[in-house]
């Protein structure tokens, strides 16, 4: 080892990057070859992302200085004493130190090696960009932070400052020197550098504890393992991320000699793991030949491939393992060749084609338009440069030259110009022409969507050919401009103009923004526009290729640009090892005399622009475009001679019609996502169809049966023969015949489409089944093979039937058509969706009322909400200010509270029910004087008892002073059960004023209550009614209501549960409210949000992508939260009064009445007040829990009796902790709570009350002898430990309802099996709503034990026990034990905060969390995702706080 050898934290970084072992260890042992790539060597693309990194650094910290906020100390390797000096010597409390140094304190860190039996790792010098120092009372506090100018923090970021802070903890002395406890990543702002400046608020924390799980094993276990180790010991693996990597060629010249898997490209590291995976597994128990030479890894595949039993075996034991490898090998769903075109090609050096449909590539295009883009990633904001156009036409064009170039400025007007003369062209020819725009990369593409964004943006030069262009070529807005576009806007125009009484006014308004003349009568506008959604409707019934006609027309969505090496990779697999480029593309599928073959690297374009030379740049931009024609006429050759029709989809007709209906910047975008929700819904279906559905579920048929007495409708039974099946998620009982139904054949890739890519989903999206006479003709216009091959279906019920699942659905499809019994049957969603036309309508609606205020003395500022109630919410949500009479209605209000606690105190019971606390009595005092009112809370704080209470309150009070005209209220939420438990609280509440015989309430007489089931047929309010009538319904229903009733003003609208409704969905209910309406929001901003199947941008100001409590609970900096008032309320109301209450539209509560002391306090750390626990913990949980020790093991059956032993020890201990005995098998939490640890005592007499202890925490080592675990063992053995708990909890707490929450239904469907197996019954219903008094036995349970009435066990997805509540709830956080680590997409999914708070919070007296070492210690990489990081710490936090306990599994029993 040469004597220079050593680390750097960029070395460090820099491994985390390529994550890649050898690296490390050559650039430690080989440091000639690290030392020898300087700056000057870096490759010009990334030599331009280097300089833009040091602009930032520069940029900040001119900034930092200018804002006096920078100290900058002289760069020699830090001394202690003189940084001291610096810092006492400046007086500033907080500022930043630039051009700090230090040498590593390699003796210190030495100890740390040897204290972990390891060699000693050597470090160099360290350079951390700033030291953030604020100076406090108790010395000076410091945070290291790197400027980076990435867009997001990555891991090696991480790495790099967790480094620099760990070793400063032991170069700064303690006595004048403490960390503050975080470090920070600087990016620069989203929009550019030189656009705005820096800001504080760019500052990405990590709290350091959170990286030291990973990152202090990392750094004294495994990092000195590499080193030490021999080279031929260190795992590596070839593959895209290894560019730029100074051992790069080395490392790829290796993989072709010996065969690895990295001589496959675009293979990345976790496929590789993967394909390494099966491997091993395909190994065991195999005898191998000791004399025969070994087999490459790449033979190996090939032999297991060629083998289909051998793969079917391993397809049983690990079916996720095979089902993803064979994703990464594309094979298909019927091998029938035994071969995979990946493999094939590496082990002939080849192309080799990929047997798999694809929607992207067209087959054919009359005119192809491709584009070279050159972007320059040294600028602050990286823009597009030089531009070379060529269009290829089999047709003669007029007026449209071949090449086009230019510079970035001109791009736009050029691009406009073309696609105006093509648009010109089509119009001339018969049949009209078709056209295919194509760039070769994603970062291409990527680029000419931000430059069309931005020019619109910031120019309005050229204001017309962006509108051209946007329309054409614009990813959202071209995605939405397709054949399906039409069937959403004309349902939403219809769905509005069919209101009763539109004026002319609206009618003018629509047809101007539909691009039509506004000349006429009113009848002739209404006629003109009945006309134009007749034509979007024809439009989209002709352009479907689902229609009746047998002609197929496009499947799918053809993108407007194709990434053509998307579409390779998809298609070709490529014998280029690690990965390839253009030049590496062409090299491989051209023949060598091609001059498509001749393609410049994009570092050779890079070199040509830095040289500004713009002539041969040009030339090199043309031939790149030749290469990329050449590729594409080469795929579309080799997948011709497959004798298969892999390409489905020809090109269409240019188009650059932009509709843009609305016009205020908000509403369009909410329109926006309105259309692009159902279109990516739409494509992750196509993706899915065009492929026959192979994942799909695979049903066999047994029979029929004749269903409900009385009707002539079938049951059908079925086996669920593979795959993993779901009931419907509603909580209503209509029919929904989401499924569709065909029959499973071999799929031979030849003319025939799948039946399934045939359907039409928006057809027939919006329709009831079974299809009524009025509505058939819908079905009659599918294409023919649907209707003769495919139903539609309704699951009714799933249960266990012996070894298998029975699964019973009604049907409905083409009479005559029938199942088959023994015949094998595959089953897969399809499109629902009955409102998004209403809620389109409703933004229509509200943004054209925005339009007619600036007519109507409102000024005419686009950004301006002009008193327009969903816009007041988005943009300034303080602008609804205060009620009429507002000091009045609160001093009333305060009367009303004082008048119950008076009747409690003279021993009136029913008055303790209409007594709020403190926090609750702010809230109500919030909705009487307040038009706008957000009551947010923890769960348990009892938001529907508030809101229901504060109504009653506000009609008192309005009754009091007078008002006693007609009043109509709308009550909503997302769901049923939200909804159904405010219609629940409130007529209890009515009820406990009418049983206070004492107390005269003549207005309990005007309210009255109605369930708006059918908005269309529900009877309205007689408009001289004088009573209070409060509505409850769904939006779409109040939708429904208000459209049939237009003359309907709701005079208060009030949403439950408001975090998981989208804030689109509100315009349904605020489009009928009066100009002085009350809102009341009432929800929590920590739990689940609504499900977005799209990803949308952070924008600047208010999130309005997600719910309407994320909108409203969106501050300036960006917390996500209010900041509370700082004024604690007490039970002396005299001290709250009106001013002190304007301040803000918001009130957290903070009363907590589900949630025992411990387990609110935990939860309670997400936050911004801690709660305030109304309830104890019954005491006798831990003599009940005790009660285990009275059951012998073979009482059970079913389950491994190792596991019912552990199980039964873990509860046992936990009841010697609550009942304070000695027990060795629970660790005591780390955070002490409550005096969860004081200690126990030594004598029996006056022996203190049990701890009350709600945190339990069960660490599952699940493994196998043979050492690799596939998904689906684990999951059984997870299962059955779930089962376990359950099953132990029954015999000693039967009473009591029991959660088992899982993140996945595959865990649900496991945990029910395992329970099915023990004999205890799952709970399939709803959970009827229990009645919540407010009061301290708000959700007192008993453990009751030996009484009829036994608790109820449900076991579902955290996502539907939202809402719900039981006494114990086991939360499964696990992840496999396996050789391949956790996906970062499935630890961030599992360290969500809001899922772990939703199935946290749903405990009322034991929460039980079983999660996996892989879980509670991710890997660094987890943290890099901002979201994770916070879930992450909430589970630690938990861990914390928690009694735990090791419990091994072995899964070889299971």
């Amino acid at each position: 080892m040469s004597s220079r050898a050593s680390l750097s934290a960029t070395n460090l970084a820099v491994h985390h990057h390529y994550n890649c072992d050898l690296y490390l260890h050559n650039v430690y042992h080989r440091p000639e070859i690290k030392n020898s790539s300087t700056s000057q060597e870096l490759s010009e693309l990334t030599g331009a992302r280097f300089k833009r990194g040091i602009d930032w650094e520069s940029y900040l910290f001119t900034w930092l200085d200018r804002q006096h906020l920078l100290l900058t100390v002289p760069s020699s390797p830090l001394d202690a004493a003189v940084l001291y000096e610096n810092i006492q010597a400046d007086t500033r409390d907080h500022f930043f130190i630039a051009g700090l140094s230090f040498l590593p304190p390699q003796e210190m860190l030495d100890e740390r090696f040897h204290g972990a039996g390891k060699n000693s790792v050597k470090f160099g010098l360290a350079k951390p960009d700033l030291l953030e120092i604020f100076r406090t009372q108790d010395g000076i506090k410091w945070k290291v932070i790197d400027a980076k100018v990435s867009s997001r923090v990555k891991t090696s970021h991480h790495v790099q400052i967790y480094f620099y802070t760990m070793c400063l903890v032991y170069i700064l002395p303690r006595d004048s020197f403490y960390p503050e406890g975080s470090a920070a990543i600087w990016l620069p702002p989203s929009e550019g550098f030189d656009k705005s400046p820096p800001s504080l608020d760019d500052l990405k924390s990590i709290e350091n504890t959170l990286l030291a799980s990973s990152l202090e094993q990392f750094f004294f276990e495994k990092l000195p393992d590499i080193i030490a180790a021999p080279i031929k010991d260190i795992e590596w693996h070839y593959n895209p991320q290894c560019r730029g990597c100074p051992y790069e060629q080395e490392c790829k010249m290796n993989v072709l000699v010996k065969g690895e898997l990295g001589s496959m490209p675009n293979i990345s590291l976790e496929d590789a793991r993967l394909l390494k995976g099966l491997l091993r597994v395909s190994s065991n128990g195999v005898e191998r030949d000791v004399s025969a030479r070994p087999l490459t890894d790449i033979e190996d595949l090939h032999k297991l491939i060629a083998e289909p039993t051998r793969l079917e075996e391993l397809t049983l034991q690990f079916p996720s393992m095979v089902k993803r490898c064979k994703r990464i090998l594309a094979l298909p769903k019927k091998n029938k060749q035994q071969n995979s075109p990946v493999v094939q090609a590496a082990r002939t050096r080849s192309p080799q084609v990929k047997l798999q449909r694809n929607l992207t590539l067209p087959r054919y295009e009359d005119v192809a338009v491709i584009m070279s883009l050159v972007s320059d990633y040294s600028l602050a904001s990286p823009t597009i440069e030089r531009y070379v156009i060529e269009v290829v036409s089999h047709v003669r064009l007029k007026s449209i030259p071949r090449i086009s170039c230019g510079s970035g400025l001109d791009l736009v007007p050029t691009l406009s110009l073309l696609i105006t003369n093509l648009i010109d062209q089509q119009s001339i020819s018969s049949p009209s022409l078709t056209t295919q725009f194509y760039v070769w990369s994603a970062s291409e593409l990527s680029a000419l969507q931000q430059h069309l964004i931005s020019t619109a943006l910031t120019s309005t030069a050229h204001d017309n050919d962006v509108r051209v262009c946007i329309g054409a070529l614009a990813q959202g807005a071209s995605l939405l401009h397709t054949t399906y576009q039409p069937v959403l806007l004309s349902g939403a125009l219809l769905s509005f103009l069919t209101l009763k009484g539109r004026s002319r006014s609206e009618h003018i308004a629509c047809l101007e923004r539909m691009g039509l003349s506004t000349e006429g009568s009113t009848e002739e506008l209404r006629q003109r526009v009945d006309q134009e959604i007749r034509r979007l409707q024809l439009q989209s019934e002709g352009g479907h290729a689902t229609t009746a006609s047998t002609d197929r027309a496009e499947l799918g969505q053809m993108p407007r640009v194709t990434v053509l090496q998307r579409e390779v990779e998809h298609l070709i697999a490529l014998p280029v090892p690690g990965y390839w480029d253009l030049p590496e593309c062409a090299s491989a599928l051209l023949p060598e005399n091609s001059p498509g073959v001749q393609c410049p690297t994009s570092d050779e374009i890079m070199t040509q622009y830095r040289q500004d030379t713009s002539e041969t740049l040009n030339k090199s931009l043309e031939k790149r475009n030749l290469s990329i024609r050449a590729v594409l006429q080469d795929v579309r050759r080799r997948i011709s001679d497959t004798g298969h029709s892999l390409l489905v989809n020809t090109a269409k007709v240019l188009s650059s019609n932009f509709m843009d209906l609305c016009r205020q910047e908000h509403i369009r975008k909410l329109f926006f996502v309105q259309q692009f929700e159902v279109l990516t819904k739409l494509g992750e279906l196509w993706r899915a169809r065009i492929e026959g559905c192979p994942d799909a579920p695979v049903l066999e048929y047994v029979r029929a049966n004749l269903g409900v007495e009385g009707t002539n409708t079938l049951e059908h039974i079925f086996r669920l023969v593979s795959g993993t099946l779901d009931m419907p998620t509603t909580d209503k009982n209509t029919s929904m015949y989401d499924k569709i139904i065909v029959l499973d054949e071999d799929d031979d890739l030849g003319e025939d489409i799948p039946v399934e890519a045939l359907f039409d989903d928006l057809a027939i999206s919006g329709l009831v089944f079974p299809l009524s006479k009025f509505v058939q003709s819908k079905w009659d216009a599918l294409h023919p093979t649907v209707q003769k091959k495919l139903w539609v279906a309704d699951i009714l019920n799933m249960e266990v039937d012996g070894n298998s699942t029975k699964v019973v659905l009604h049907a409905w499809g083409r009479q005559g058509v029938k199942f088959i019994p023994g015949c094998k049957y595959r089953i897969s969603p399809r499109l629902v969706d009955f409102n998004t036309s209403k809620t389109m309508a409703a933004l229509l609606e509200t943004d054209l009322l925005w339009g007619s205020a600036a007519n109507e003395g409102y000024r005419a500022v686009e950004d301006d909400h002009r008193r327009v109630p969903l816009l007041q919410m988005i943009a300034d949500p303080d602008s609804f200010g205060h009620v009429a009479r507002a000091d009045e209605l609160f001093r009333t209000g305060d009367i009303i509270q004082r008048l119950f606690r008076n009747l409690k105190n003279i021993d009136v019971d029913e008055a303790s029910s209409l007594i709020l606390k403190p926090s609750q009595q702010r809230a109500a005092q919030k909705i009487l004087s307040h038009r706008l009112s957000v009551i947010w809370g923890p769960p348990g704080t009892g938001k529907t008892y508030t809101i229901a209470l504060s109504l009653l309150r506000m009609f008192d009070a309005q009754h009091r002073l007078g008002e006693t005209g007609r009043k109509i209220v709308f009550v909503t939420g997302m769901t049923h059960a939200a909804i159904d438990a405010v219609r629940n609280q409130l007529r209890y509440l009515m009820n406990c004023y009418r049983a206070i015989k004492s107390l005269e309430a003549p207005w309990l007489n005007r309210i009255q209550v109605e369930q708006v089931s059918s908005g269309s047929r529900h009877t309205p309010p007689p408009p001289d009614s004088s009573l209070v009538h409060i509505y409850f319904g769904t939006t779409y229903q109040f939708y429904n209501f208000t459209k049939r009733h237009s003359s309907i003003r709701a005079d208060c609208v009030v949403v439950d549960e408001a975090g998981q409704l989208g804030l689109s969905s509100i315009a349904l209910v605020l489009r009928a409210v009066s100009t002085t309406a009350q809102i009341i929001i009432a929800g929590d901003s920590e739990q689940l949000a609504p499900i977005l199947s799209a990803q949308y941008p952070q924008i600047k100001g208010r999130p309005i992508f997600g719910s309407i409590l994320d909108c409203l609970m969106y501050t300036s900096q960006g917390q996500g939260q209010p900041t509370p008032p700082q004024e604690e309320p007490s039970d002396d109301f005299s001290s709250l009064n009106i001013q002190e209450l304007s301040s803000s539209n918001f009130v957290q509560l903070t009363e907590n009445f589900r949630l025992n002391a411990d387990l609110g306090d935990f939860v309670s750390t997400i936050y911004s007040r801690a709660f305030k626990p109304q309830k104890v913990q019954a005491r006798q949980l831990g003599r009940n829990l005790k009660l285990v020790e009275n059951y012998r093991l073979d009482d059970f059956t079913g389950i491994q009796p190792d596991i019912l032993n552990s199980v039964q020890t873990f509860l046992l201990s936990l009841s010697k902790v609550m009942l304070r005995e000695p027990q060795t098998v629970l660790i005591p939490p780390a955070h002490a709570h409550l005096g969860s640890l004081s200690p126990t005592p030594t004598s029996s007499l006056d022996a203190p009350p049990p701890r009350a202890i709600s945190l339990a925490l069960v660490r599952l080592d699940a493994d196998s002898a043979s050492g690799d675990v596939g998904y689906e063992t684990h999951v059984r053995g997870e299962a059955a430990v779930a089962a376990g708990l359950v099953a132990w909890i029954r015999r000693c707490a039967a009473g009591d309802d029991v959660f088992v929450a899982t993140p996945h239904r595959v865990q649900r469907e496991a945990v029910r099996s395992a329970l099915g197996r023990v004999g205890v019954e799952v709970w399939e219903g709803e959970r009827r709503q229990k009645t919540c008094r407010g009061d301290e036995t708000f959700g007192m349970e008993r453990l009751r034990m030996g009484e009829e009435d036994e608790g109820r066990v449900r076991v579902d997805t955290i996502e539907r026990l939202q809402g719900s509540e039981a006494s114990f709830v086991i939360c499964l956080f696990t992840l496999a034990k396996t050789s391949t680590p956790s996906s970062l997409a499935e630890l961030g999914f599992l360290l969500d905060r809001r899922r772990l708070n939703v199935a946290m919070s749903r405990a009322k007296t034991l929460c039980v969390v079983v999660a996996s070492g892989n879980v509670l210690r991710p890997g660094v990489g987890v943290l890099k995702n901002e979201e994770a990081a916070k879930g992450y710490a909430f589970l630690r936090a938990f861990e914390e706080r928690a009694w735990g306990c090791e419990m091994r599994v072995d899964l070889d029993g299971v």
